[in-house]
């Protein structure tokens, strides 16, 4: 079986994970109703247009003020739904369960170090070969859980006390070293598709494939054995181009589209390597891993999820990146741009504690977070020009998951001073409630995909960026009324009793970016203000000397 860092599963449970898995693809289309645009842009839950919805079952849909934000629903008009606002009542939930194939990746290695040179360069060559060895081995499970506690898939931003944050097309170029540009993977293959390739790719026949091997079935609707995908190319002398395939066909279920099928992996993935004409290294799989990840964290951040998959490792880094406070004790930044950011933070030894205490601290952390402590700019200033698809407005797209990307809401990432936002980019059709396998959404493929094609770099730098003004040392990261705006649509506190105490959590004391941070603060303004130290400098040295000794 292959998977880490989680709860271990018997046999018996991963065929149970794997079967509701294949359940959660199906729904009655009675349950997808449609939610309709209300007057001023936020959603109604109901079956015709403009008529207020009394069903309980669309309770997820905001049409009245919410306790802790927002007042106004027409943002993030799904968050009666979202786990956030049982929170705010009083009802937490559970530390995720962070997915992950670690055996996987580590089987991966082997399995290319075994291969002649001249593979190995070849399989080099698709620019994915890299990804299992920069997968973390371990994840902050409660540090996860409390960045999706405040995802808002309306926005696909987390929304902190300063304002929206997010995970953007440059952060995935530089954390896993994946290209952002190029060909949309926007293909859902159809099932007899699929099974010849994999019969050809395993040297299986369709009634093989449909045998139970063991206690399993090699094929099922949520995938297909990851030990056989393995087996049936690394135990017989089969030529290169299947190894070329299962390789890269495993890496990308086991490492950027991680499911939560346990011990499968799904075989759409041949599409690209198989059918389609595209060679593997035009496609733009960063576009795509972004816009499955934006999926994963919008169904994680409703009440009834207990776990979450996706590509972690890119989650994970990308806090430590932007976020000093969180990063793990070891581990240095590293210098060198051609290697993939994900690797440069030491995550392999030890196990952080998965405790629901742990969890609340980083609620109370969070809450209180300011936009000083934020590094808004971790690769340098002007990102856009290095990674210029990062200004792409539209949506990126993964198969039949399609998902909003507004850079405009976050261009503090960008190097520049946060305005109040325009409209969101909204679907035609939209369903958040707390139940998993109803979460749907629709947006018009065909749009998308011309959105994309018609993306002009330099244009699209002039008209996102032409209205805003660059930071400056010290000066205000957001323009006037941000934060009245931010404080009316959003949700920026996740706890009450956190805001009410006006405490902070502190983070480990092991965390040395964090204290030395602090302790420059204090030393900054020492040097400034000698001679004569000021009562509030002497007020903040004495504080920083207490929460050292807490």
């Amino acid at each position: 079986m292959y998977s880490s860092g989680r709860v271990p599963v018997s046999d018996d449970e991963d065929d149970e994970r794997a079967s509701h898995a294949s359940r959660d693809s199906e729904y009655d289309p009675q349950d997808y109703r449609t939610v309709y645009r209300a007057q001023h842009g936020g959603f109604v839950g109901s079956s015709e247009p403009g008529q207020p919805s009394t069903s309980s079952s669309e309770t997820w849909v905001v049409q009245e003020p919410m306790p802790g934000g927002p007042e106004d629903g027409t943002v993030i008009s799904s968050f009666g739904g979202h786990v956030a606002a049982y929170i705010w009542a009083g009802r937490e939930r559970n530390v995720l369960r962070c997915l992950s194939r670690t055996q996987l990746c580590t089987e991966l290695g082997n399995w290319r170090a075994r291969l002649p040179q001249e593979h190995q360069e070849l399989i080099d060559g698709s620019g994915l070969s890299h990804l299992p060895g920069i997968m973390f081995r371990r994840f902050d499970w409660p540090l996860i859980s409390a960045f999706v506690e405040r995802w808002q898939p309306d926005t696909n931003m987390f929304h902190m006390p300063f304002g929206e944050i997010t995970i953007m097309l440059h952060d995935v170029y530089h954390i896993l070293g994946l290209r952002v540009d190029g060909s949309m993977v926007s293909t859902t293959p159809s099932t007899d598709v699929l099974r010849d390739a994999c019969s050809i790719t395993m040297d299986m026949t369709a009634e093989e494939l449909n045998e139970k091997a063991g206690t399993k079935t090699v094929w099922q609707g949520s995938g297909v054995l990851t030990e056989r995908i393995m087996e049936s190319t690394l135990e017989s002398q089969r030529p290169f181009s299947v190894h070329y395939r299962a390789y890269l066909w495993l890496v990308l279920g086991g490492c950027l589209f991680l499911d939560k099928s346990g011990n499968r992996t799904h075989p759409s993935f041949l599409n690209e390597l198989f059918v389609e004409d595209v060679q593997i290294t035009e496609y733009s799989w960063g576009f795509a891993v972004l816009a499955y990840m934006y999926r994963q964290l919008g169904t994680a951040s409703r009440r009834d999820a207990d776990s979450i998959a996706g590509c972690l490792t890119l989650l994970q880094a990308w806090i430590y990146g932007y976020f000093s406070c969180f990063r793990p004790q070891q581990g240095t930044l590293t210098r060198e741009l051609t290697v993939p950011r994900a690797s440069a933070w030491d995550v392999g030894s030890g196990c952080p504690n998965k405790s629901m205490e742990r969890l609340l601290a980083f609620h109370a952390r969070l809450d209180h977070l300011t936009d000083n402590e934020v590094n808004w700019l971790p690769y340098g200033v002007d990102p856009a020009r290095r990674v210029p698809a990062t200004l792409f407005i539209g949506c990126i797209q993964y198969r039949s998951i399609i998902e909003p990307y507004m850079p405009d809401r976050v261009v503090r990432q960008l190097g520049y001073v946060q305005g109040i936002p325009q409209a969101i980019i909204r679907p035609e059709k939209a369903k958040r409630p707390t139940n998993l396998k109803m979460y749907r959404m629709d947006f018009p493929p065909e749009m998308t995909s011309v959105m994309w094609t018609r993306f002009v770099p330099g244009a699209s730098f002039t008209v996102v960026l032409s209205h805003f003004s660059r930071l400056g040392g010290g000066a205000a990261t957001v323009g006037p009324g941000y934060m009245q705006w931010l404080y009316r649509f959003s949700h920026p506190r996740v706890s009450p009793v956190a805001s009410s105490h006006g405490s902070r959590a502190l983070p480990e004391r092991t965390n040395t970016d964090y204290w030395m941070g602090r302790s420059m603060e204090v030393i900054n303004r020492t040097l400034e203000e000698y001679p004569s130290m000021s009562r509030d400098t002497r007020a903040m040295a004495e504080a920083l000397r207490a929460d050292w000794r807490a």
